[in-house]
């Protein structure tokens, strides 16, 4: 059984550091053989596109900035915290979304993203907008395991699970879906359910 490193960290410090490190030059970045991402809009690299779902970004004039100026799903005018790591971590320069069904076999083993914009850990939230729960990510990440183990084997799938870059950016949408009368009990919900989020993470076995 191989366990996921989670680095639960906000994207927009982590993005500062990285790029603080290079501009400084302060020796080589940590390698990683893979990026893997769970959460909402701000890491959905484009999954909603292929989901039944009113909530995408597949219209101008989003992607107006990306390469190709072409609306790719993401929610933003350019790249997402995803890209911009992948690419300062010298993994990959975008991160695609798992559910593309032209994915190829070498984006499969750098690494995909498992969002989907508006969702949330609780399925409450999720519910409204048809997306795919933070929860039921795992099991996206279960089929990009069997996957991955197709195309290079079981033991260097372990690898490359193993040591792969994971981040999470999940919550936000939870907050504004929970009815009021239910806020006094929020965090110590979401304290649960992201708990084992990450018990369920780090225990699948491959």
């Amino acid at each position: 059984m191989a366990r996921i490193k989670i680095y639960a960290i906000a994207a927009c410090v982590c993005a500062i550091i990285f790029n603080t490190c290079k501009a400084a030059g302060q020796g080589p970045l940590p390698k990683f053989p893979a990026i893997l991402i769970f959460g909402d809009s701000t890491v959905d690299t484009g999954n909603n596109n292929y989901i039944n779902t009113l909530l995408k970004a597949n219209f101008f004039p989003y992607g107006q900035n990306y390469p190709g100026q072409k609306a790719t799903g993401r929610f933003s005018d350019g790249e997402l915290i995803p890209d911009m790591l992948a690419s300062a971590l010298k993994i990959k320069e975008a991160v695609p979304p798992f559910l593309d069904p032209n994915l190829s076999d070498a984006e499969v083993i750098t690494g995909v993203s498992f969002a989907s914009a508006g969702a949330g850990y609780d399925y409450q939230t999720n519910t409204l907008l048809n997306v795919i729960p933070v929860p039921k990510q795992i099991d996206m990440f279960r089929d990009y395991i069997a996957r991955l183990k197709g195309i290079v084997g079981e033991e260097r799938a372990k690898q490359i699970i193993g040591g792969a870059f994971v981040l999470i950016s999940a919550g936000s949408n939870d907050i504004f879906t929970r009815p009021f009368n239910l806020h006094y009990s929020f965090q110590d919900t979401m304290l649960d359910i992201v708990q084992n989020f990450t018990k369920v993470s780090n225990h699948i076995s491959l």
